[in-house]
């Protein structure tokens, strides 16, 4: 389904297209908070697996969504997180920057985990 353009204003079209453009908006939002928390599926790190269990994998990336939420769960970017520092070494600051970001990533997740425990 697509948006009806240069529908004729206060027409049925226009309605539709100002619902759709709405709907699409709200879960253009809902795809971005679940791939903030759940970095599985981000577009660089595709599920590699059949549709069915893809589709499973995603199902319980939202019931975990779900439960972070009603556990008043912080989103990930209200997370402190603690940085490892890098050499400046130019040779290797490539390598040590995606080390690091795999690090924070990694610190992160243990953040929430211990986080999410805390809470039981």
């Amino acid at each position: 389904m697509t948006p009806i353009l240069n529908a004729p204003h206060g027409s049925r079209e226009e309605l539709y297209t100002t619902r759709h453009v709405q709907a699409r908006t709200c879960i253009e939002r809902c795809f971005g908070l679940l791939k903030t928390r759940w970095r599985c599926l981000l577009r660089d790190r595709v599920l590699h697996y059949h549709p069915n269990v893809a589709s499973k994998i995603t199902l319980a990336c939202c019931v975990l969504h779900n439960i972070s939420l009603h556990a008043h769960l912080p989103a990930p970017s209200d997370i402190p997180v603690t940085t490892v520092d890098d050499n400046d070494d130019s040779s290797t600051q490539t390598t040590q920057s995606t080390t690091t970001e795999n690090r924070n990533e990694l610190i992160r997740g243990r953040a929430m985990l211990n986080y999410l425990i805390s809470r039981l």
